[in-house]
């Protein structure tokens, strides 16, 4: 594992480690996680905006829109429901609950830590919408990236489904991140770092893991990158060759 706030992160999920793969995180998420994963045929906005209604629980004016998703997460006050397309393939299924776990607790569950634990837990009424915030907690809340309404959405995307900002793109790379971390931990594939190259790394991930192959490819040129080189150290040393 890379990265101090990787750790902390995967501490903060709570999900048991595993030694069996593909990793089934469905049967731990309820154990652990104040999480509803609810699976449905064909997801769309608006199918979870009625599930959410039908049920009573908060949408944030999640917009009822009918293009089709993988996942999304509405959270509100330290609990959410993670809707799953249950129509995708499993490999894709799999991948997109890690993915959506991740968005929870990086950019919900911590931050609501923050501010409880920052404000000795007076902002806690805010959060639970009792009450709205004041001028000085709304400062409070954008300058410490806290939320204090629902989160409807985890991702801000365009039409083209691509982040709409780099502050966007910035937590969708640290949610995939995680949910690597969750599915294939990088010290069950140490043994293999150190002599496997990309194809061969890609088709364990897919193989063993169950990552979807997009998602493989992505994470094997994380790893690799991470590697550290193996090149003698002499051969490091530029010359006018290699410099060219």
């Amino acid at each position: 594992m890379s990265g101090g706030w990787l750790e902390e992160a995967v501490k903060d999920c709570g999900l048991p480690a595993s030694t069996v793969f593909p990793r089934d995180l469905a049967e731990d998420i309820p154990l652990v996680l104040p999480l509803t994963v609810v699976p449905l045929p064909g997801l769309t906005p608006r199918k979870g905006l009625e599930w959410l209604v039908s049920h009573k629980r908060a949408h944030g004016g999640l917009a009822g829109t009918n293009d089709l998703k993988h996942g999304f997460t509405v959270a509100h006050a330290g609990v959410g429901v993670l809707f799953l397309n249950s129509t995708d393939l499993p490999n894709e299924q799999r991948f997109t609950l890690a993915h959506e776990v991740a968005h929870f607790v990086l950019d919900h569950l911590q931050p609501l830590r923050r501010a409880l634990h920052a404000t000795d837990g007076r902002i806690r009424p805010v959060l639970n919408g009792e009450r709205e915030p004041t001028v000085s907690e709304q400062l409070f809340s954008v300058l410490e990236r806290i939320p204090y309404r629902t989160q409807a959405n985890f991702m801000d995307r365009n039409d083209k489904g691509k982040p709409r900002t780099g502050q966007v793109m910035e937590l969708e790379q640290r949610a995939d991140r995680l949910a690597f971390e969750l599915l294939a931990p990088r010290q069950e594939l140490l043994p293999l770092l150190n002599r496997a190259g990309r194809e061969e790394l890609e088709a364990h991930l897919v193989s063993r893991f169950g990552l979807p192959v997009k998602e493989a490819r992505t994470y094997a040129w994380w790893l690799l990158r991470e590697r550290p080189s193996r090149r003698p150290f002499l051969t490091c040393v530029t010359n006018d060759e290699e410099r060219d």
